[in-house]
């Protein structure tokens, strides 16, 4: 019986003829049929199942965020963090410019060379005297940022005429002392660099107006020295000086005055 089963097979299955048209129906139901689609009950299984993991994946979750922040490990929720701490070279607070044990205000290193002019300084008197040209003005004083560390004595002049000619003196009595820094003009194309030397108690400064250079009518220009008053700030008291200048028309004209 088991010899002849192979033949018997073969015998049948080349005498075999599907039924096409049978198998195409089966096959279009087939795909009518929703995939994948479990069954009322399954369904009414598989619910309870999926809330219970869910909800024990969200416990979990929260578990490990409150374990992990616990230990430092996470972000922090402090909804007001401590600002961070300046590092060099940064400011964490504006300065006030006001010296705290007098309340005056005060300065590092001096203003800006452009000068402050008459109207910023302060102790400043005009210029006046018998015989003084009405085309010639000038004032000084002691800029007003002087402090006890630094002081600046200017002179600010402006003349209604061309000038081929002038002379520039200031005399500031040293007091205590009265050491030299530096000295700036607002045209250096017009003046000289100032001399400066000491007679009879006086820090004494002179500029003259350069070869061939000439002072147009109406401008204003600044002549300033620097120092540090040793003890200071200086009140200007028993400080002078003297503007002497010659029109295009060869006119000469002496300015003199005191500063306040």
């Amino acid at each position: 019986m088991n010899d002849e089963l192979p033949d018997r097979l073969r015998v049948t299955a080349e005498e075999f003829e599907p039924d096409q048209g049978r198998m195409w129906t089966r096959i279009s139901d087939g795909m009518r049929e929703p995939r994948g689609a479990a069954a009322p009950a399954e369904r009414r299984r598989l619910v309870p199942h999926l809330a219970l993991a869910t909800g024990a994946a969200v416990v979990l979750i929260g578990a490990v965020v409150l374990f992990g922040q616990g230990l430092g490990l996470g972000p922090s929720a402090d909804p007001d963090p401590a600002p961070p701490a300046a590092g060099p070279g940064s400011q964490t607070e504006e300065p006030s410019g006001r010296d705290e044990t007098t309340g005056a205000e005060s300065t590092d290193g001096g203003p800006d060379e452009t000068g402050s002019g008459p109207d910023e300084t302060s102790g400043e008197t005009g210029g006046d005297g018998p015989g003084a040209p009405d085309w010639l003005h000038a004032t000084g004083g002691i800029n007003a940022n002087n402090t006890e560390y630094w002081t600046q004595s200017e002179l600010a002049f402006t003349s209604d005429r061309d000038l081929t000619g002038l002379e520039v003196e200031l005399r500031l009595d040293e007091g205590d002392g009265l050491t030299f820094v530096d000295s700036w003009t607002t045209d250096d194309n017009l003046f000289t660099e100032a001399v400066v030397t000491s007679e009879d108690g006086y820090t004494v400064m002179r500029w003259t107006l350069k070869d061939g250079a000439v002072v147009p009518a109406g401008a204003e220009y600044t002549l300033a020295g620097q120092f540090d008053p040793n003890g200071g700030p200086r009140s200007g008291d028993g400080d002078s000086f003297t503007v002497t200048a010659t029109g295009e028309d060869g006119e000469t004209g002496t300015l003199e005055g005191a500063f306040a």
